[in-house]
């Protein structure tokens, strides 16, 4: 009975240790953006490589509260000049669900900043700026 016991505690372990992996790699796929949504300063995580309208897209959260994570969805992702600039609108949504929120701005493929403007979910405006972070 010993035996059993230490076996599906190991195998826990390996099954553990493989979903991190997998989650570390996808989170390696995501672009980074650091900058602020008016006076707050908050840090995006984004994949619009196989990115659908409605599909969750990434994520991002306030710099003063790193473990609240706003999930982001695709709503538009449409080419608008000839210079590279994307016209990008995700939608945010709550922890709990609820959609709060919606980001609508210029994505310089060129460049490396997303600017615009954010909606909440009360109708209030903010600019936002971000810039894409590259770690070393």
């Amino acid at each position: 009975m010993k035996l059993s016991k230490t076996l599906f505690c190991c195998l826990m372990l390996v099954l553990g240790s493989l979903s991190t992996m997998a989650q570390t790699e996808q989170e390696m796929k995501y672009e980074k953006f650091t900058g602020k949504i008016g006076p707050y300063a908050i840090t995006l995580f984004v994949n619009l490589e196989y990115g659908n309208e409605d599909s969750e897209v990434g994520y991002y959260y306030y710099n003063e509260r790193p473990k609240t994570h706003f999930t982001l969805t695709l709503v538009e992702y449409a080419a608008i000049n000839a210079k590279g600039s994307m016209h990008l609108v995700l939608k945010e949504f709550s922890p709990k669900g609820y959609h709060t929120g919606t980001f609508d701005g210029q994505r310089e493929l060129r460049g490396d900043g997303y600017e615009g403007t954010f909606t909440n979910g009360k109708g209030k405006k903010f600019h936002f700026e971000l810039m894409q972070q590259y770690d070393e």
